[in-house]
């Protein structure tokens, strides 16, 4: 539904929460190029090779979007048991661990076969019980005396994984299960490989896991998990989809690791400005269209709508949230309209927040980027301990959209307009 007033656009543009149900129906506007159409490509050429893949993009690109579009299409549902959860959702990522991950794939395909209701042998439901209540106890899960294998297994899973579970909200019992847990990771990844030996045996479907939000946490975690870890996440048999932080692909050590991978995928910002600096007229139409999907715009000043396009950098969540921003203050300002003023308020907020989080050596990495519109420095891989800290504050202006890239067959970099604005 179309925004009609500035209360329902308000609403409408919750960078928040990525589109899906109608929502995906109503707003979504299609971009070129887009890697999910080469994802699709490769998960249904080959359903039964458990493919690990891996989807980046700078944070609020649209990749949570574009991976909802993915999983919702008919052939995939059709093809695989899709297996999808959020990082945000189930688990902390300010403090994030490999066993961590791997619990919750087990946790959330122990849980979609039985909400599909596949039948789980009892030989299997032993195995696992008699695995998992050892671990439940030390954590606070007291088994009780009545119940079936599966019903205490469902219950020990709905503890320790969710919004409310063990593993996100207690620091104590994630600790204790990784170091429970890290010499038996075998036997996790056995369990999963039995899980979906089940799906495919009961339903003719294979499994694939689609993991979103992998990056939220910061530059460190990430290298630890994709770095140090990769074997162990690249071997339950299945398909597996992981959403990683752009900058793990400008490190020196990205490409060795990228091999135990089967692809890596790249969804690009939209480019409303050319390497020049002059508008482009393409992004500039799919920007405004993802705006007139939600709203009247009749409640904005085509001059308004213009300033937040240029100044948004093509990230589809810095525009939302400007939009949102620019909704609340012409609220307050008693204006049925977003005008100029009230979007230069907008943008104003967030040049702010980037200040707040900008350092010296910040601000020397955004000149050379703004100058050269190339990112040279951070692939070098002999490097001087000047230029480990200098490639560590560019690591961080990527992950945190002070820096965009634009790909392209070309492609090049530029710093975020509004960060600009600092310089």
């Amino acid at each position: 539904m179309i925004a009609r007033n500035l209360n329902e656009a308000y609403l409408a543009f919750d960078p928040l929460k990525p589109l899906s149900g109608e929502q995906l129906r109503s707003y979504y506007v299609s971009r070129e190029p887009n890697p999910i159409d080469r994802i699709r490509a490769v998960l249904l050429g080959s359903p039964d090779t458990p493919d690990k893949i891996l989807f980046t993009g700078h944070r609020g690109c649209g990749k949570s979007t574009e991976l909802n579009r993915l999983l919702a299409d008919p052939e995939i549902q059709r093809t695989f048991l899709v297996v999808p959860f959020s990082l945000a959702d189930i688990l902390d990522p300010l403090d994030l661990g490999y066993v961590d991950l791997l619990i919750a794939i087990e946790a959330g395909l122990y849980r979609a076969v039985r909400e599909n209701r596949v039948e789980i042998s009892e030989d299997l439901a032993h195995l696992l019980a008699d695995f998992w209540m050892p671990q439940s106890e030390p954590v606070g899960f007291l088994k009780k005396e009545k119940g079936s294998p599966l019903e205490l297994l469902d219950r020990w899973f709905e503890a320790l994984v969710g919004p409310y579970g063990k593993l996100r909200l207690e620091a104590a019992s994630r600790e204790y299960l990784r170091k429970a847990l890290a010499s038996t990771v075998s036997t996790l990844i056995t369990h999963i490989a039995l899980l979906a030996a089940i799906v495919r045996s009961k339903t003719g479907r294979s499994v694939l896991v689609a993991i979103d939000d992998l990056d939220k946490p910061d530059i460190a975690t990430a290298q630890e998990l994709f770095y140090r870890h990769a074997t162990a996440l690249t071997q339950p048999p299945c398909k597996i989809l992981y959403t990683i932080p752009i900058a793990l692909l400008y490190t020196a050590e990205f490409r060795p690791v990228a091999r135990n991978f089967s692809g890596w995928f790249v969804l690009p910002n939209i480019k409303v400005r050319h390497r020049d600096g002059s508008p482009n007229e393409e992004g500039w139409a799919i920007m405004r269209e993802m705006v007139e999907r939600r709203m009247d715009l009749n409640l904005i000043t085509p001059e308004a709508l213009d300033f937040l396009i240029g100044m948004s950098g093509g990230v589809m969540r810095e525009m939302t949230t400007l939009m949102q921003l620019a909704c609340n203050e012409a609220r307050v300002a008693g204006k049925p309209q977003i005008d100029l003023p009230i979007a230069r308020k907008a943008v104003a907020f967030i040049r702010n927040e980037y200040q707040r989080s900008l350092r010296v050596e910040h601000y020397q990495q955004l000149r050379l980027v703004a100058r050269d519109k190339q990112v040279r420095e951070i692939h070098r891989i002999q490097r001087r301990p000047e230029e480990e800290e200098s490639e560590l504050a560019l690591l961080e202006l990527l992950h945190n959209l002070s820096v965009l890239e634009y790909c392209n067959e070309d492609s090049w970099w530029d710093v975020h307009p509004i960060v600009a604005s600092l310089l």
